[in-house]
């Protein structure tokens, strides 16, 4: 099982002239032995270049990605993350849990790997994640 984050889509989606190769292929290749998903936060990370729900699921089918919802257990994980990314960085942090947060703790509470090639939340917050990036897959 493997959540795809938002910057692998960017990348596919864009035909990002750096990434798009490297990203397709991953897709791809962890299609052929794992269930891949994304949720409403990756949904809202790149929907607007969608008509709406039914076209995002439709290119998310097309590229044999699920769209799961997110949950109570998935959200209390990213809190506690985001509570420790807080106490580190002091009172200049942000009140509320930024996106990552909500990606690493569904993909923490589904046990699944993610799949990113902007992993330094992932590492420091969730280092129990499996992560496939560039570095990972070089």
């Amino acid at each position: 099982m493997i959540l795809v984050d938002s910057n692998i889509l960017i990348d596919v989606l864009g035909r990002d002239p750096q990434w798009f190769d490297w990203s397709r292929s991953q897709i791809a290749r962890a299609a052929e032995g794992a269930y891949l998903f994304v949720n409403p936060v990756v949904a809202a990370e790149i929907g607007w270049q969608f008509e709406g729900p039914d076209h995002f699921r439709l290119v998310m089918s097309a590229l044999l990605i699920g769209v799961e919802s997110l949950d109570e257990s998935a959200g209390i994980l990213a809190s506690k993350a985001y509570q420790r990314y807080r106490e580190r960085r002091g009172s200049d942090a942000p009140r509320l849990p930024l996106p990552d947060f909500l990606i690493g703790g569904h993909a923490q509470h589904r046990s699944a790997s993610i799949l990113t090639r902007d992993p330094r939340f992932y590492v420091t917050y969730f280092p129990e994640l499996t992560l496939i990036t560039p570095e990972t897959e070089a």
